[in-house]
C-alpha cells in the first residue's frame, strides 16, 4: 500500500470517527432541557445568554433592522464570533418553526458549538503532529476525543471550543509559515484575532508570536528591521480582525460597554464572583485529577513537549507549543480561579505533545534502539504513562456519559419542585412573582413570572421586590454561611449573610415557611400565608 493510499484510508476512518462522535454527544445533550428553566437549573452559564442570543434573530420589518438586531447582542462576557455563529444555526429552527423546541435548540447549540469546533480543533493537532500518514494520527485523535476535560466541555454551549478551534489554527498557520513571514504568518494573525474575539485567549499567544519573531532571526537571519514590520503587521491583522468581526465596537457606548464587561470578567476570573474563590496548588491539583489526567500526564507531556523542542522531530510546533501554554499555566496556577475550561486551551496541544513517544513504524522504533537508546528508554516510559491515561481517561469519561444521560432521572432540583408544588397546593391557580436561585426548577408552564439572579440575596432585594413566593436553595445557603467564605465586598456580604443566617432559621420578614427539606426551603408572603395557609 503507497502512502498517498495510507493516507487516504487515515482520513477516511478520521471522518468515521469525527461523525461517530459528534453523533453520540447528540443524545445527552437533549437530556435535561425540557424547557429553559430546567437548563437554567442544570446550567445557568447557557440560559443567561439564551435570550440575548435569540434577540439577535427575532423578526424584523426590514433587512436593515434584521442586521441591527444581529449585530447588537448586548451580551459582552463572551465574544460575537460565538453568539453569530449560535445565532445563525437558530435561523432553519426559527423557519421550520422549532424555535421552541429546547430540546432541539439546546443540542444544536451543544452539538454545533461545543463538539463540531472541539472536534475540528483535534483534527487541526492530529495534522500537525502526523500530517495523517500513519496510525498514529487516530491513536492520537482518540486520545484527545475522549479527555475527561474535552468530553465534560461538550455537553454545554459556550465559547471555549471555538476560541480553541481559533487558537489552534494560530498554531496550525505559524508551523505552515515555517519562520518564512508570508500569507500563512498573517493568517495566523486572523485566527488569533478571531480567538482573542471570541473569549480573549488569542491574547496568550504573545510569548509565542515574541519567540517566532526570535527563531525568525537566528535561524532564517531576518533583520531586525524585517521582523520588526511583521510583529507590527501581525498586530495590525489582529487588531483587525478583532474588531471586524465584532462590529458593534464601532459604536463608542458599545464600545465602552464592552471594555467594562472585561473589566469587570478580569475581577470575576482573578478572584472570584462576589466572594474570594479557592485558589492555589490544592485547587489546581484537583482539576488536574479531575479533568486531565493529575500531574503525571502534565509532567509527561511537558516533558514530551520539551524533548522534542530541542531534538525530536517537528522542533518549531513544540517551541511553540510550549511557548503558548507557558503564560496560560502562569495565569491559571498563579492568578486565576481555577476552572477546568480555563486550562483546556493549554492541556490540548500539551497533551498531544506525547505523540513524539509513538514510534511512526518499526524501522523507527528500531532505530531509536540503535542510535537513541536513551530517548527509547524515556519514550517507552512515556507511553507508558499514555496508556495510563487512555485507561483514566475512557472511565473518567464514559461515567461522565452515563451521567449526563441519566441527569434528569431523580434530579433533586426537579424532585424538590414536585414536593415543593404540592405544599403550594392551597395557593389558588393564579399569575404570581416568584424568586427562586438559579439552581432550582421552575417550569415554564407554571405560568409564574420568574425572577432569578446569580448574586448573593439580602432583605432590601426580596422586600423591593414583593414576591409572593420565595424558593431557596439550602445549598447556596450553606455556602453563603460557611465560616471559611470571605465576601469581595465585606459590607454587601454582611448584609447577605444576615439574610441567608435569618432564611435559614426560617424567620424572613414578611414570609412564612411553608416547605422545607434537604435541598431547598419555599416561604409566601404574609397575605398569602394568612388567607391560605394560615389554621
Amino acid at each position: 500500500m503507497t502512502m498517498q493510499r495510507t493516507q487516504k484510508l487515515i482520513i477516511a476512518v478520521l471522518a468515521l470517527f469525527f461523525v461517530v462522535l459528534f453523533a453520540l454527544f447528540w443524545l445527552p445533550n437533549q437530556v435535561g432541557s425540557a424547557d429553559m428553566g430546567m437548563v437554567l437549573s442544570f446550567e445557568p452559564d447557557e440560559a443567561l445568554p439564551f435570550p440575548y442570543m435569540l434577540n439577535m434573530v427575532r423578526p424584523a420589518d426590514s433587512v436593515k433592522q434584521a442586521l441591527v438586531h444581529f449585530i447588537s447582542y448586548e451580551y459582552y462576557f463572551y465574544g460575537f464570533p460565538h453568539f453569530a455563529w449560535s445565532a445563525v444555526l437558530m435561523l432553519p429552527l426559527q423557519w421550520l418553526g422549532q424555535i421552541q423546541n429546547t430540546p432541539l435548540v439546546m443540542a444544536v447549540l451543544r452539538n454545533f458549538v461545543s463538539v463540531l469546533p472541539m472536534l475540528a480543533a483535534i483534527l487541526v493537532l492530529v495534522y500537525l503532529h502526523t500530517k495523517f500518514r500513519d496510525y498514529r494520527a487516530l491513536v492520537l485523535f482518540a486520545f484527545l476525543a475522549i479527555v475527561p476535560g474535552i468530553v465534560q466541555n461538550n455537553f454545554w454551549w459556550h465559547p471555549d471550543s471555538l476560541a480553541i478551534f481559533f487558537a489552534m489554527l494560530t498554531l496550525f498557520f505559524l508551523a505552515q509559515d515555517d519562520l518564512r513571514f508570508g500569507p500563512n504568518f498573517y493568517l495566523a494573525a486572523m485566527a488569533c484575532g478571531l480567538s482573542a474575539q471570541t473569549k480573549t485567549i488569542g491574547v496568550y499567544f504573545f510569548l509565542a508570536i515574541l519567540v517566532y519573531l526570535w527563531l525568525g532571526y537566528r535561524q532564517r537571519k531576518r533583520s531586525w528591521l524585517h521582523l520588526l514590520i511583521a510583529a507590527l503587521a501581525y498586530l495590525g491583522v489582529m487588531a483587525a480582525v478583532f474588531f471586524a468581526s465584532n462590529p458593534i465596537l464601532l459604536y463608542a457606548p458599545a464600545r465602552a460597554q464592552y471594555i467594562r464587561t472585561l473589566t469587570m470578567q478580569s475581577g470575576f476570573m482573578a478572584d472570584g464572583f462576589e466572594v474570594f474563590y479557592a485558589k492555589g496548588l490544592p485547587e489546581v491539583t484537583r482539576m488536574l485529577a479531575e479533568h486531565f489526567g493529575g500531574w503525571l500526564l502534565l509532567v509527561a507531556s511537558t516533558l514530551a513537549a520539551v524533548w522534542a523542542a530541542l531534538r525530536g522531530p517537528n522542533r518549531l510546533l513544540h517551541i511553540l507549543i510550549l511557548a503558548w501554554v507557558l503564560p496560560l499555566a502562569v495565569y491559571v496556577f498563579g492568578f486565576s480561579i481555577v476552572k477546568y475550561q480555563y486550562w483546556m486551551p493549554a492541556a490540548l496541544p500539551l497533551l498531544s505533545c506525547l505523540a513524539v513517544a509513538l514510534p511512526a513504524d518499526r524501522a523507527e522504533a528500531a532505530r531509536w534502539w540503535r542510535e537513541q537508546r536513551s530517548w527509547a528508554l524515556l519514550a517507552g516510559l512515556l507511553l507508558a504513562v499514555g496508556v495510563y491515561g487512555v485507561v483514566d481517561f475512557a472511565q473518567n469519561s464514559a461515567a461522565r456519559y452515563r451521567e449526563q444521560l441519566t441527569r434528569q432521572q431523580n434530579n433533586s432540583s426537579l424532585v424538590f419542585y414536585t414536593q415543593a408544588n404540592e405544599a403550594l397546593t392551597p395557593l389558588p391557580t393564579a399569575r404570581y412573582q416568584v424568586y427562586a436561585d438559579v439552581n432550582l426548577y421552575i417550569p415554564e408552564s407554571a405560568g409564574w413570572t420568574r425572577s432569578a439572579q446569580f448574586e448573593t440575596l439580602d432583605h432590601e432585594y426580596i422586600g423591593s421586590n414583593g414576591f409572593d413566593i420565595l424558593f431557596l436553595s439550602q445549598t447556596r445557603i450553606w455556602d453563603y454561611l460557611n465560616d471559611d467564605v470571605v465576601g469581595i465586598d465585606a459590607e454587601r456580604f454582611a448584609a447577605s449573610q444576615e439574610f441567608y443566617r435569618d432564611a435559614n432559621a426560617g424567620e424572613l420578614p414578611g414570609y412564612y415557611l411553608v416547605y422545607r427539606e434537604a435541598f431547598g426551603l419555599v416561604f409566601v408572603n404574609e397575605a398569602l400565608y394568612q388567607e391560605y395557609f394560615a389554621p
